[in-house]
């Protein structure tokens, strides 16, 4: 099938300068200029600080090989995609999405996006049936001559469009799940809640002076540690992105959590003389406290941050940020 230029041209342009790339993604990867990669058969088709495509790996049952098709997305009522890549030999193919505007999925400070799409992910791959373990890093490059590449010309689909063919139950229940059950992009997001939140209580023990480079190095070691998942979840994360996750959970929990808050949440402890509820320290009506969330809560509070910027950066709803603002311990 002709390419059709724009379309193409609009694959390319979001690619790595340098991707990785290869002909065979068993014999290892390569990197190289972007116009030399184009040349391979398997192209990364996203930059590791961002995501600006979403692409699912769909594998045909040999009775399925030898039907026309295809046409899973349209079967399940999905949007058309923007390429779908077909290996021409037994008809397993990769489908792309392009991206209104790219999410980051390094950066802790902007993890509300992340979350979203790593859901939609979620949702579309199980309603197209696609590979859970496919690890995202490259894809069959839509422009080589070896696949059969078929063009829909589209402009590139927002994230609330996308989520309008995810029922709600299904994000929901993705939201709820457990971080064993990550994959995809789902795998950054898990590394980012795991190491935050140790990051909450063990910033302190690195408040010295010169204490930042040694907090660095130990969210480093944090992260790499989160960072075992299994082959059906995708593998582990690329280091890059690791290296990249860690430095801005570091700079993050530095910037928030800071002596001069965490002594304002002990003066607040101090004023309210050391007393302790009857319920060990819960509040009325409360079964259970995080106090480590409370004390998140408490010292972002102290720096000045709004609910709505708590609740955001802690993944918690603004009434949980409301109900632990009130709490005494």
């Amino acid at each position: 099938m002709v390419k059709p230029a724009l379309q193409a041209a609009a694959f390319v342009e979001r690619l790595p300068r340098r991707p990785y790339c290869t002909d065979d993604p068993a014999h290892g990867l390569h990197i190289r200029p972007q116009a030399t990669a184009l040349a391979y058969r398997h192209v990364q088709h996203n930059p590791p600080p961002h995501v600006s495509c979403i692409v699912f790996d769909v594998d045909r049952k040999p009775y399925e090989q030898r039907r026309e098709g295809y046409q899973e997305w349209r079967d399940r009522d999905l949007p058309a995609p923007h390429w779908i890549a077909i290996n021409p030999e037994n008809g397993n193919y990769h489908l792309g999405y392009l991206l209104a505007a790219p999410v980051a999925r390094t950066n802790a400070a902007r993890l509300k996006p992340l979350r979203y799409l790593a859901a939609i992910e979620h949702v579309l791959a199980k309603k197209l049936g696609a590979d859970m373990g496919y690890v995202g890093l490259i894809t069959k490059n839509p422009v080589h001559r070896d696949w059969w590449t078929i063009w829909h010309n589209h402009e590139p689909y927002s994230l609330d469009y996308l989520a309008e063919f995810c029922p709600d139950a299904d994000l929901a229940a993705y939201n709820r799940r457990s971080g064993k059950e990550a994959s995809g992009l789902g795998r950054n997001v898990t590394v980012f809640d795991n190491v935050r939140e140790w990051g909450y209580s063990a910033v302190r023990e690195y408040w010295r002076p010169n204490g930042y480079e040694a907090w660095a190095n130990a969210v480093r070691a944090a992260c790499e540690s989160a960072n075992a998942f299994g082959r059906e979840q995708g593998g582990p994360l690329p280091h890059s992105e690791i290296k990249a996750t860690a430095k801005s959970i570091a700079r993050w929990v530095w910037n928030r959590f800071t002596p001069a808050g965490f002594s304002q949440v002990q003066a607040h402890r101090g004023a309210k003389g050391g007393k302790v509820s009857k319920g060990g320290g819960r509040p009325a009506g409360t079964s259970r406290t995080n106090w480590e969330l409370w004390e998140a809560i408490k010292s972002m509070k102290a720096a000045g941050y709004p609910h709505s910027t708590i609740a955001e950066d802690l993944n918690v709803s603004a009434s949980t940020v409301s109900k632990y603002a009130k709490i005494s311990k």
